[in-house]
């Protein structure tokens, strides 16, 4: 019988010094804010957040205004693959809260129910939760700057690229991977549906040189070399034909 360990930080817990397991945890992060460190890195976390460490994997959680998580200990080497520790978010139903809590409650009871609870709990976090790697949790900021951002025409992909902490070129290539587009050409997709957005809006109220500041282009003969390459057609076409 798969025996499991469940326990519960104290309220105003600040530090969890550096420690391992030899089985899989389970932490569900009831409240506080910080970051879980690991190795090299650190995965922040908050109310909702879920992490899983795989088996000898030293780690400990910080966090400046204390925090309180329930950690799940035991073997799912029969349902987890993955080498790394993975950051998951609960669903908005909090299903993973309710069964965090509910695997607490009866830490006591049989170790067969407790089992079935765990397994339970682990294949939730499997179906209706999405882990990611560190490096997909960059390529998702990357995204998020593009989009905040592309209306600036200082904003750069290559910046975010070298402020990423990857290599250029594997950073570049895991961009692509993610989003089937190169980084410039995924700013530049943003931009264009973004002047095309605003044609719909404003229609011939609206000039060239007005849509090109506006999607974050000094120059609006290279803003309609770029249109037309996206559209196929000028920007001023697409205009007149609104």
């Amino acid at each position: 019988m798969n025996i499991f360990s469940v326990s519960i930080t104290k309220p105003g817990t600040k530090k969890y010094p550096l420690h391992q397991h030899s089985d899989w945890e389970i932490m569900y992060y009831l409240s506080g804010t910080g970051h879980l460190a690991a190795q090299n890195e650190a995965f922040s976390f908050e109310p909702g957040s879920i992490m899983i460490v795989p088996p000898h994997t030293a780690h400990g959680s910080v966090s400046q205004n204390g925090f309180v998580n329930i950690s799940v200990s035991g073997n799912f080497n029969h349902l987890f693959r993955f080498g790394e520790i993975t950051v998951q978010k609960d669903n908005a139903a909090m299903n993973g809260r309710r069964l965090a809590e509910l695997i607490y409650e009866n830490r006591y009871a049989g170790a067969e129910y407790l089992a079935a609870l765990c397994n339970a709990y682990a294949h939730f976090l499997l179906k209706n939760t999405e882990y990611e790697k560190p490096i997909h949790r960059v390529i998702h900021k990357m995204i998020d700057e593009a989009t905040q951002n592309f209306s600036d025409p200082a904003f750069e992909m290559t910046a975010v690229l070298h402020k990423s902490g990857y290599a250029e070129d594997y950073i570049r290539a895991e961009f692509r991977k993610a989003t089937a587009m190169s980084p410039i050409d995924f700013l530049t997709k943003v931009r264009m549906e973004h002047a095309i957005k605003l044609i719909e809006i404003y229609g011939q109220s609206i000039s060239v040189s007005e849509l090109a500041g506006a999607c974050g282009f000094e120059d609006p003969v290279y803003f309609s070399r770029r249109f037309r390459q996206f559209a196929g057609c000028s920007p001023s076409q697409y205009i007149k034909a609104r």
